[in-house]
């Protein structure tokens, strides 16, 4: 393990309060993957770094320790903070809780790092995030080892199909299915989704669907607070 680690790229995924002036952060780190350390003291009046340790920030962070609990060193930013407000400011909360909730510690992934980064930009710049969720959601579960197999679909004429989709083993055709649309996916949605096409709205619409059941298995039965929150602050 890992006892220092100097000038890491690296963002602030999640942070609570810890004792009367310090904080626990979790980060996602460029080469060291997630990272929970203590940030001593940064909630102290006078601390001059509160509010660059924030998330959306790209920052450069030390951190020492034998442990898997780590303690911050020195960090800055590296720019300023991405743009975000209303949905997209949601979107990326959304984005760091499947983080922390997925990624297990110290799992190093440069591809993942990358993926977030990108996603943030995108959703900095563009003002329909659905898309931007699903192929982030696809593209992680890829990542980590959990992706979602649409081979099956090279097997079966694209029109007039229906699956039923089983997080641990798939899809599976079903007959007489196109009455239940909230249960059942078509083979020509499933085409667009397996190729990250989201123009359409019905795609959208099954693609959500598809990602929670394919996510939930991974998540465990704790609702996703960052959910809540945007049902709450945009509906």
């Amino acid at each position: 393990m890992v006892n220092s680690i100097q000038s890491q790229p690296a963002y602030l995924l999640h942070s609570r309060p810890y004792r009367d002036t310090s904080l626990l952060v979790d980060f996602i780190t460029q080469d060291f993957g997630r990272i929970s350390a203590v940030a001593k003291g940064v909630r102290n009046p006078k601390s001059k770094n509160r509010a660059v340790l924030q998330p959306f920030i790209p920052l450069l962070v030390n951190l020492t320790g034998k442990n898997e609990l780590k303690t911050l060193g020195q960090f800055e930013a590296q720019s300023n903070s991405v743009a975000l407000k209303h949905k997209t400011l949601f979107a990326a909360l959304y984005l760091n809780e499947l983080l922390v909730r997925l990624i297990h510690k110290q799992e190093a992934d440069a591809e993942i790092y990358s993926l977030y980064e990108v996603t943030l930009s995108d959703l900095s710049k563009q003002t329909e995030i659905e898309p931007i969720l699903r192929k982030f959601e696809l593209n992680l579960l890829d990542l980590l080892g959990y992706g979602i197999d649409f081979s099956v679909l090279t097997e079966r004429p694209v029109d007039n199909c229906w699956y039923h989709f089983h997080y641990d083993s798939g899809f599976e055709q079903v007959d007489g299915a196109s009455n239940k649309l909230e249960k059942y996916f078509s083979s020509v949605t499933l085409h667009q989704i397996a190729k990250k096409n989201f123009i359409d709205l019905e795609t959208q619409k099954a693609a959500k669907r598809l990602l929670r059941a394919a996510l939930s298995a991974h998540l465990g039965d704790k609702p996703l607070s960052s959910r809540s929150l945007f049902r709450k602050n945009i509906g």
